[in-house]
């Protein structure tokens, strides 16, 4: 598997794989994404040669490698003492989304066999069954309630909520937690 520790608003705790690629995003296809105009995870695809394939090169490894295999590697991330900041979350999908219920339930499965991470991440996926999702399994519905629902809001909106992500991981924990609370954002 290919993980990535670069994106500095998320910060170096936090090792990331995706499903997928914007370019190749099921919600999008599905008309279940209502941002997909503005996906930034598209827009670096669009402007950075070398993102576009090494996601789709994620995606190759994520449907070819066994669920065992991958809970290998993160585990070697998790007791690698060169690392300077221990990794304590891992992102799924920075881009993309879930392909399908076997998507959801492969990551069910990894999440299980790795007890010492916390899996977090965003779906637009409302038609898929997300039941029995383990402690240490964050999934934020896009727009609806899983563990949390993640709303994407316009500035003028931001009185109508109490929690406004803050845009940065490094400084807060509210998505990677199952806290039953709607979290906006404002579009940007």
């Amino acid at each position: 598997m290919k993980f990535s520790r670069q994106n500095k608003k998320i910060g170096r705790d936090t090792l990331i794989f995706n499903m997928d690629s914007a370019t190749n995003c099921p919600s999008k296809k599905l008309g279940l994404c209502d941002i997909h105009k503005s996906c930034y995870a598209l827009k670096a695809e669009k402007m950075y040669k070398s993102v576009l394939p090494y996601r789709q090169l994620q995606h190759d490894l994520w449907i070819n490698q066994s669920v065992i295999e991958i809970s290998k590697e993160i585990k070697a991330f998790l007791t690698n003492k060169r690392l300077k900041t221990p990794i304590k979350y891992v992102r799924f999908n920075e881009s993309g989304d879930f392909n399908s219920q076997s998507d959801v339930n492969k990551l069910i499965k990894l999440a299980l066999l790795t007890p010492n991470v916390i899996f977090y991440g965003y779906t637009h996926r409302i038609d898929l069954n997300y039941d029995n999702l383990p402690d240490n399994l964050v999934i934020n519905g896009s727009g609806f309630m899983i563990d949390n629902n993640f709303k994407v809001i316009d500035k003028s909106e931001t009185n109508n909520y109490k929690l406004i992500c803050p845009n940065n991981c490094r400084k807060c924990n509210l998505c990677k937690n199952k806290s039953n609370k709607v979290i906006a954002v404002i579009k940007h």
